[in-house]
């Protein structure tokens, strides 16, 4: 019997073979073009391995984060019938054994893409150790998943909580030189160590594996525990979700209004997306300008017309682009999952009186509104800390950003679904803002990356921040076609997933 749930279960996901094929895609794209900027990067904020080391842990960075959210949706979305299973008499501990099996061979395929890719990208000469380190931090996130999946019933709420702890076990853990002794306690502190062959004092006679194993068995026995008690029958009131109880049969500017009192409903219903957008900001930007040296790096710039080339402080530097990466993080991911929470609603509504317009109209107000205090909250944290030479044109470029990525989240929903687009939106910004735009590892930006949807935006954002006088005109329209083009994709793809 559990072999049979086994199959199916992962027949189940091979229905949607484009979360497999992203599930490949995303390390080989993490790993072989991300790899080098990381690598850069822990060096930049004097991290303790060699360039190499942090390039090998870059393999299991990936799979954990692969591992972490796709056993959460993997068990998010059967809760409700492997309930069903444990209520018709069969044993809890069959459906639990069968679900951590299907969730445990989704993990050792990002194990594999993940370590295939790092073999691309770089020689490998403790393959063994990789591994092992590799699929212990994917057992930890998976396992990690599992729990969240478990407890939490909002999909956007459990992702969130997955890709925000992995954020800072990541980026301030031990490759990227964290010190502190709360970094001890991140669940891929230890199999980081082992990624990075890195000498570890606090580790203690148990060493880097002992404690990574026992982080292992513990993490996974709590997910056993807690899918259990999870699937346990039980009777629950559901409120139903409804986007506007008021707004048929009266008039389009009273719809119009009830619309919006209900989208906000809506969004109130989300907190963990609060918390994210005001919370991520707050700790992101604060602790990534605190740890970042103030060794000067060069920038070109535009002054007057012409192209120079200015030398500034890698403080400033990282204080002005985290704005921007955070931003776009933030409104991409708002936009995926404000759509396609409310799609089954909107497709209702669009059956009454209301118009598609309108629920377009009240479902882009909610994402750039999501997008806009994602915008603020990092303008007032980085302006602790910094202060660009134009309030003005730093403004609108971050703006820029956060209304481009909430569309494009919008337009990512429809196409990849949830788990599709989460792997995408992990991946995009990343690429576009945090490496190709990024003037901390290259002074002017690669071919490349004047051919991603951020190029312009950065470019005014750069030039707000560090010269006295405007001059990015051409990136400015750039950046407006840019959010002009995938508004238009965005509200085309809403309208097909509201009257499909």
């Amino acid at each position: 019997m559990t072999t049979r749930l086994i199959v199916a279960w992962l027949r189940e996901h091979s229905r949607r073979p484009l979360n497999l094929a992203l599930l490949v895609a995303v390390p080989v794209v993490f790993v072989v073009l991300s790899a080098g900027a990381l690598a850069d990067f822990a060096d930049i904020l004097a991290g303790d391995s060699s360039r190499d080391s942090v390039e090998l842990a870059t393999a299991g960075w990936a799979a954990s984060v692969l591992a972490g959210v796709g056993a959460f949706f993997h068990v998010a979305g059967s809760r409700q019938a492997d309930r069903r299973l444990a209520a018709t008499g069969l044993k809890a501990r069959v459906v639990v054994a069968s679900r951590m099996a299907s969730s445990a061979v989704l993990g050792l395929l990002a194990v594999a893409a993940s370590v295939l890719a790092l073999s691309v990208r770089v020689d490998i000469a403790n393959p063994g150790r990789v591994l092992a380190a590799t699929v212990i931090s994917a057992a930890i996130y998976l396992g990690i998943g599992i729990i969240v999946g478990a407890f939490v019933e909002s999909e956007l709420n459990g992702s969130l909580l997955i890709v925000f702890a992995w954020m800072f076990d990541v980026f301030f853990g031990p490759a990227m030189g964290g010190t502190a002794l709360l970094v001890r306690f991140f669940p891929l502190h230890y199999p980081t160590l082992i990624l990075t062959d890195a000498n570890s004092p606090h580790a203690g006679v148990f060493g880097n594996f002992g404690i990574s194993l026992a982080w292992m068995t513990l993490i996974v026995v709590a997910a056993v525990a807690s899918l259990t008690f999870g699937i346990a029958p039980r009777r629950r009131r559901r409120r139903p979700r409804r986007l506007a109880h008021t707004a048929v049969g009266t008039a389009p500017s009273h719809r119009r209004v009830e619309t919006l009192r209900a989208a906000w409903r809506e969004l109130r219903r989300m907190p963990v997306m609060w918390v994210l957008v005001i919370g991520l900001p707050v700790a992101f930007i604060s602790a990534s300008i605190a740890v970042t040296p103030s060794d000067p790096t060069p920038v070109s710039l535009r002054e007057g017309g012409r192209e120079v080339l200015s030398i500034l402080s890698m403080t400033d530097v990282h204080g002005a682009i985290m704005v921007p990466i955070t931003v776009g993080f933030l409104a991409s991911l708002a936009g995926l999952f404000v759509v396609l929470d409310s799609a089954e609603a909107d497709r209702r509504l669009s059956l009454t009186p209301i118009g598609g317009v309108e629920i377009l109209s009240v479902r882009m107000i909610v994402v750039a509104g999501a997008s806009l205090l994602a915008a603020l909250v990092s303008l007032l944290v980085t302006a602790i800390d910094f202060t660009p030479a134009q309030w003005g044109g730093f403004i609108l470029a971050t703006v820029l950003v956060a209304l481009t990525y909430g569309a494009i989240g919008v337009l990512v929903g429809p196409i990849f679904g949830r788990l599709g687009g989460l792997y995408i939106l992990l991946v995009l910004p990343f690429i576009d803002i945090g490496m190709a735009q990024n003037p901390m590892f290259d002074a002017s930006p690669p071919e490349w990356g004047k051919y991603l949807p951020s190029h312009g935006a950065i470019r005014v954002l750069v030039d707000a921040a560090f010269t006295p006088s405007f001059d990015e005109f051409g990136a400015t329209l750039l950046a407006l076609a840019w959010l002009a083009g995938l508004t238009t994709l965005a509200a085309t793809a809403f309208h097909r997933i509201v009257t499909t």
